[in-house]
Parts: C-alpha cells; structure tokens; sequence
C-alpha cells in the first residue's frame, strides 16, 4: 500500500510540474554553436551599463562660469563627461552625429549670471571632467573651449542618503575661468 502512495505522490507531483511548465533544466542533446552577435552600429565606447547591483553615485555640480576679468557669462553650453570618453583637448573623438545628438542632450547652459547646476547619475569616478563649450558665436563674446577635470574626494562626497547600491552625492561648487578667443 505504501509503495502505491509513493508512486501515485510521483505521478501526481511529475504532472503538477509539467502543467506549470517545470521541466528539468538539463539538456541531453548537443547545441548547436550559437550565431556571432551581429557587430554594433554605434562604435562602443566601453561604457558600462547601469543594472540591479552595480553602485551608484550622484553628482551635483553648481559654479559659475566668468570671462578673463571676472564678469560672469552666459549661455555657455556644460556637458558632464562619461566614463571613458576618449578626448583629445576639446574634442571627442567618435561618430560625429551620435557625440552631437549626446552634446545637445545632456548639457546645462548658464543663465544671466553665468551660474548652472549640472545633475547626474552613474558609476563612481576619481575624476570628474566637464566639457565647457562657448556655442552662440559673437552673441556675447568668444571664448576657447575648455576642459575642466575635479578630483573626486571623499571629503566631496555626501553619504548621508547613501545606502544599498548608492555610493552617496558628490557635491562640488566651483567657478571656471574663460580665456577670449
């Protein structure tokens, strides 16, 4: 009577999973090798995706852009750079439409008093490097572009609402000095 439990728990248990589409995970057969990934459109520029349980940092970067003596400037265009964006002086170096759709889509531009705040979220750096760009010709002056490259310290760093993946808010107030052109 006990082995006819045991055999009838079996089927009653075999049939539940394969209702619930529960098989075993082990293949017997031999797979095929699989296709190659077809090659990327975009060149990739090694950046590394954001997902469940990668750490995270904030940036909050306020200042205040100003010309040789002193007087502050507006719209020039700030533009946080990623990780591993390849740079040469001013310029990036990749496929010129995608770095321009990318300029215009993650910039700050500074107001009457030449005062911007940058927000951003992405992998902890040592280094932060802000693209700042003069792009409205004659209109208030001319100015050479600039790279502008801050230290990441933890005395910069804010963890007070840090927790889990979050690393904290790096927080920096600075003032950048353009040359004429």
């Amino acid at each position: 009577m006990k082995i006819k439990f045991l055999k009838l728990k079996s089927w009653l248990l075999i049939t539940a999973m394969s209702a619930l589409g529960l098989s075993s995970c082990h293949c017997h057969k031999q797979l095929a090798e699989p296709e190659p990934e077809p090659e990327p459109a975009v060149r990739d520029r090694g950046e590394a995706r954001l997902m469940y349980g990668v750490p995270t940092m904030d940036f909050q970067i306020r200042g205040q852009v100003k010309d040789a003596q002193g007087k502050p400037v507006k719209d020039i265009r700030i533009n946080m750079l990623e990780r591993n964006m390849e740079v040469q002086g001013t310029d990036l170096q990749g496929d010129a439409e995608a770095i321009e759709r990318w300029l215009e889509n993650s910039s700050v531009v500074t107001d009457r008093q030449g005062r911007f705040e940058l927000k951003n979220s992405g992998l902890p750096q040592e280094q932060v490097r802000l693209l700042v760009r003069d792009v409205d010709g004659k209109k208030n002056g001319e100015y050479k572009n600039r790279m502008v490259e801050m230290e990441v310290t933890a005395d910069d760093v804010d963890r007070t609402h840090a927790g889990g993946w979050n690393q904290g808010t790096f927080n920096k107030d600075i003032e950048i000095k353009l040359e004429d052109k």
